[in-house]
């Protein structure tokens, strides 16, 4: 029996194919948002001629998709593997502590995290879907191994040093070496990822439904954001400001 937890660690935002300028104007601030707010923070966004002819240009990395399917349905990770599925990234800290303490054989971690952002650290002290992953290495010092799969973007976003994150980069999916996953993690980052790409994240899940059984999901991810509900109240407000 390995001594080894293998985590596979997928946020959705890494998907998507997206300029650091769209990313930096186009995308709400800030750290996680409820999906219900999000979809209503969202809708201003797509109710803005300038934000939305932006938005419409952010298509899927459909490559790396494809790998990621391919991941999902191989003998790489085991149907009883434990596997969640969230919006905020936060979850996966206290997933893999419970993993750690129910399989008490387990002595090391390894996560894969495939992600836009690197979610190491962020300034603030307190638990959060920015800064995870140095949590968990205070918890677990050498025993935590991180790897980081990363967007195109990624290093131009957070001005990256190299020598810095030379051991843990890897440019794509297809890099991941790990052949025996135990863990399955995925989150949709809903204040990260832009809504009209919804039905790929879908479809993701969709598929994990079909291949594990050992599952949870957040219930307000296991569908696609409604992000137009409220074009109707915008149209109201852009008629009033126009009349006024």
């Amino acid at each position: 029996m390995s001594q080894t937890l293998n985590v596979l660690s997928i946020d959705f935002d890494y998907f998507q194919n997206v300029s650091k300028d769209v990313l930096m104007n186009c995308y709400p601030a800030g750290l996680d948002l409820s999906t219900e707010l999000s979809i209503f923070t969202w809708s201003g966004y797509y109710n803005n001629p300038k934000s939305a002819k932006e938005l419409q240009k952010v298509e899927i990395l459909e490559d790396e998709l494809n790998h990621l399917k391919k991941l999902l349905l191989s003998d790489r990770i085991s149907d009883d593997a434990d596997v969640m599925i969230t919006n905020s990234h936060v979850f996966i800290y206290e997933l893999i502590h419970n993993c750690m303490e129910r399989n008490d054989h387990y002595k090391d971690i390894r996560c894969i995290n495939i992600d836009l952002h690197h979610d190491f650290v962020n300034g603030s002290e307190d638990v959060d879907c920015g800064n995870w992953i140095s949590h968990l290495y205070k918890d677990y010092g050498d025993h935590f191994k991180f790897d980081w799969v990363v967007n195109p973007i990624s290093r131009e976003m957070f001005g990256l040093k190299e020598e810095i994150f030379d051991k843990t980069l890897l440019k794509s999916l297809a890099d991941i070496k790990i052949k025996d996953f135990d863990v399955v993690f995925l989150c949709r980052s809903d204040n990260f990822f832009a809504p009209h790409l919804d039905p790929y994240f879908d479809e993701i899940v969709r598929l994990i439904e079909s291949r594990f059984h050992d599952i949870r999901i957040e219930k307000s991810v296991n569908e696609v954001r409604d992000y137009r509900k409220y074009d109707s109240m915008y149209e109201k407000l852009h008629r009033s400001l126009k009349n006024s």
